[in-house]
């Protein structure tokens, strides 16, 4: 795919970052966490994405990921929120209508934290999946959707960390029935490594 060279420039970028703040996360890792009420983050990573149906069975291929999450945090040990991410798989034209391929999701979360000593934390949510296709034959798209994972977030200062994260979704794409074509149970699977910026904010709790 067209998208996927940028996307792995910017994965790259992202884990070299990660990798030089390793000596300040140590640091801030000795501290007691300071809990703020509100976070709000930035995600970007890679995909390896599966569109199947009762027809078809697909394969996985690489697709740009991007995402945006925020909400609120439940003291030390958990935070809820919402997520808005989704992957290209066509970059879209606005001077093409027939071009653009892409899955996103709007999703609840809750983030665990089964131990503050380590910032390790597992998140799971619900919601809803939007499938776009433009092109020649192709047909929009809209079901249930769920994803699994686990994270690290590493502190940077007080309000900012970064937070390596691998995780699962999938979900259901709806039915076609046309004169072109006949598609039943559409589903999508993904499984993707990235990358989020978090601020938290608000008076400490």
């Amino acid at each position: 795919m067209s998208s996927s060279g940028p996307a792995r420039r910017h994965f790259v970028i992202l884990i070299a970052c990660l990798i030089l703040a390793t000596p300040v996360a140590f640091a801030q890792a000795q501290k007691e966490p300071t809990v703020r009420p509100w976070w709000v983050g930035f995600e970007l990573g890679d995909g390896q994405i599966k569109l199947t149906s009762d027809q078809l069975s697909g394969t996985r291929n690489p697709a740009f990921a991007l995402g945006f999450v925020g909400g609120h945090n439940l003291g030390n040990r958990a935070r809820i929120g919402l997520e808005v991410d989704g992957w290209l798989l066509q970059s879209f034209n606005t001077s093409n209508p027939a071009v653009g391929e892409s899955v996103s999701n709007v999703l609840g979360l809750v983030d665990a934290f089964p131990t503050r000593k380590t910032p390790i934390f597992l998140r799971a949510g619900a919601g809803l999946a939007l499938y776009q296709n433009n092109r020649p034959g192709g047909s929009n798209g809209s079901g249930w959707s769920w994803t699994a994972g686990v994270g690290y977030e590493i502190p940077l200062t007080q309000n900012f960390g970064l937070a390596p994260i691998v995780d699962y979704a999938a979900g259901s794409l709806g039915d076609v029935r046309n004169v072109i074509t006949v598609q039943t149970g559409r589903r999508y699977s993904v499984v993707e490594v990235k990358v989020a910026v978090i601020w938290h904010f608000g008076k400490p709790q």
